[in-house]
């Protein structure tokens, strides 16, 4: 593991995942106070948010959801494929909605 990213290196991690997470079909939004994003399925809205995705810059990490959900930042192609499968797994519609 190489050192820790950059607040600035984060924010371009977060804005490239965005903008793949888009093209699969996401809707996807950057979260200001803490730097991170929130995914819906297509068709939802930004009150049907049931992902949120933020980036540990100290292991260099993507985590989504679950503590479980990790993927090296290296790979952000294969992070937002991971993503998009998560988020359209039959069990993600019954994780609890931010109000």
């Amino acid at each position: 593991m190489g050192p820790s990213l950059s607040r600035d290196a984060e924010l371009r991690v977060l804005g490239e995942l965005c903008r793949a997470l888009v093209k699969r079909g996401l809707y996807v939004q950057m979260r200001d106070a803490v730097p991170g994003l929130t995914v819906t399925r297509t068709g939802g809205t930004a009150l049907d948010i049931i992902g949120y995705v933020v980036v540990n810059r100290h292991k260099r990490e993507i985590s989504w959801w679950r503590v479980d959900n990790v993927h090296p930042v290296a790979d952000l192609d294969a992070a937002a494929e991971r993503i998009t499968a998560f988020m359209h797994e039959p069990t993600a519609s019954n994780l609890p909605r931010r109000p």
